[in-house]
This record gives structure tokens, C-alpha cells and sequence, in this order.
């Protein structure tokens, strides 16, 4: 089975180039990427798809741990129902914060590391997926 490459570029579709298609990890990666950085109801038709994040974004009353604990569910949630190319996922977040320092002013920005661990379903090859997001940008 032949997995298409994101970002998809038309023109070489169109031409017909090999290069547009990837390995089932690769796709199973980048579904993962998707669902870690759409916004529920971003994708049409699928209300569920995509994880807390970026509901939790600003929410300065929110302890670590539980920021952690709802986007960790959250993605769990929607890898489950919506990559079906997995099994036996786990899914952990650990949240931390980044100061940048400048000349006049300090960026304080949230670090979220997101790990992925399943096993494919076709061949039962472990699978692991991370990423690294930085949100939240405060200036102080």
C-alpha cells in the first residue's frame, strides 16, 4: 500500500514522481502530528478529531498535571478512534516552561513534549512517535 507524503505537493503528483508517497511509519507519524495539532472541530464532518491543546492553550488556572492529564487523554482519545493503524496506545505530555531572555524583556513559553507509543497492527512492530510544541508565548 502506497501512503501519501505530507505536505503534498500537486505538481509532482500531477507529473507522477515517486517522491510524494512515504513508509507506513511515516504516515502513521504524520497522522499523529495532525490530530496533536488540529483544534476540535477543525476537520469537517469530525468533531472529535484533534486533542485539548489548543483549548488549554492561555489557561493561565490550570495546574501543570492536569494540563498534562487532559491533553494526554484527549489525544489518546482521538489517536484511538481515529488512527486505526495503531494498538495499544500510550500517549504521556510533560508540560515545562522555556524563558528566552533578550536586551529589554524575558519570553516565558510553555514546552510540551508529546510521546506516543503503540504497536502497528499489520506487521506488530512497535511503534514510537515525539514532538516538541512551544505555546503560549507571554512576554514579561
Amino acid at each position: 500500500m502506497k501512503y501519501i507524503k505530507l505536505p503534498l505537493n500537486l505538481l509532482h503528483s500531477v507529473r507522477g514522481a515517486k517522491n510524494n508517497f512515504c513508509a507506513l511509519e511515516e504516515s502513521i507519524a504524520q497522522s499523529i502530528m495532525m490530530q496533536t495539532t488540529c483544534r476540535y472541530g477543525e476537520v469537517e464532518g469530525r468533531p472529535d478529531y484533534g486533542s485539548a491543546i489548543w483549548e488549554l492553550e492561555f489557561n493561565q488556572l490550570i495546574r501543570t498535571h492536569e494540563w498534562e492529564e487532559q491533553v494526554s487523554n484527549s489525544l489518546h482519545a482521538s489517536i484511538q478512534k481515529h488512527e486505526k493503524r495503531l494498538k495499544n496506545v500510550d500517549v504521556s505530555v510533560h508540560l515545562s516552561e522555556v524563558h528566552t531572555e533578550s536586551k529589554n524583556h524575558v519570553q516565558v513559553r510553555k514546552k510540551a513534549e508529546i510521546y506516543v507509543k503503540g504497536t502497528i497492527v499489520f506487521s506488530e512492530v512497535p511503534f514510537h512517535f515525539n514532538t516538541i510544541l512551544y505555546i503560549s508565548p507571554i512576554t514579561q
